[in-house]
């Protein structure tokens, strides 16, 4: 192992390190952290800080992959997708469509106080939802790159470069602690049930070999909460729902 270690290029394993190790304890130290009064941000504002961040992992993930000659096909991003891939992207369209029916179904059976709570929830959310066409637009294409660029670093990445080293096993149960703890600390549910997600995520890329089918799987969660706050924006403006 320590011969394979020394193979791999310095920037791998210094990233490496970062993504396994800094990256989940930032996530822990921020969720625990006194919060503190932040300045007043707009929602595009507010877009464009998470947005630099993704950018700068985006750019690492670029030049340390650039540096070690991984090709997009290695990092799961090869397309046409392997076959395992374009099952994995059928099931999750059809996962995804009766899901999508299934809220439509709950949605309609929504009281309207049940209506008003969900409408706070949306409204505390620590990342702002959209009001505007410009709002809408610009946090899909936040959401959208931070769900591939994270889908990339931790489980692409992470296990083309743990996998040669450890074995594929231990190189799944890495990535999958690193991203989850990445959440952050709420509470010992939301912990494990990050870590869990996110296990069952990588072990879904180490069968399939594909990233696309998980990144419409991830995506899909920003997108339906974007469509949920449209349709009671219509109904009811949240803004007129007392908080």
């Amino acid at each position: 192992m320590t011969l394979q270690i020394f193979h791999q290029p310095f920037t791998d394993l210094a990233f490496t390190l970062y993504l396994l190790v800094y990256f989940p304890f930032d996530g822990i130290r921020r969720s625990l952290s006194v919060k503190l009064p932040k300045p007043e941000l707009s929602v595009l504002q507010s877009y464009w800080r998470q947005g630099r961040y993704v950018l700068a992992h985006l750019a690492a993930l670029l030049l340390v992959s650039w540096l070690g000659n991984h090709s997009a096909n290695q990092l799961g991003l090869a397309i046409p997708t392997s076959t395992a891939g374009t099952w994995g992207l059928g099931i999750a369209l059809v996962v995804l469509t009766i899901m999508h029916f299934l809220g439509i179904r709950q949605e309609s059976r929504m009281s309207t106080d049940e209506r008003n709570e969900l409408a706070k929830k949306l409204r505390n959310l620590p990342f702002p939802m959209p009001q505007t066409w410009l709002e809408s637009a610009a946090y899909l294409i936040t959401t959208v790159g931070m769900t591939m660029t994270w889908e990339v670093l931790f489980r692409g990445y992470l296990l083309l470069v743990l996998t040669p080293l450890m074995g594929m096993p231990f190189a799944i149960v890495l990535a999958a602690v690193a991203y989850g703890a990445g959440h952050g600390f709420e509470s010992s549910k939301q912990f494990a049930g990050s870590i869990i997600a996110s296990l069952l995520f990588t072990v879904g890329y180490a069968f399939t070999g594909s990233l696309w089918w998980l990144i419409v799987f991830h995506a899909a969660v920003p997108v339906s909460m974007l469509f949920a706050v449209r349709k009671l924006n219509q109904a009811k403006p949240i803004d007129a729902v007392s908080v």
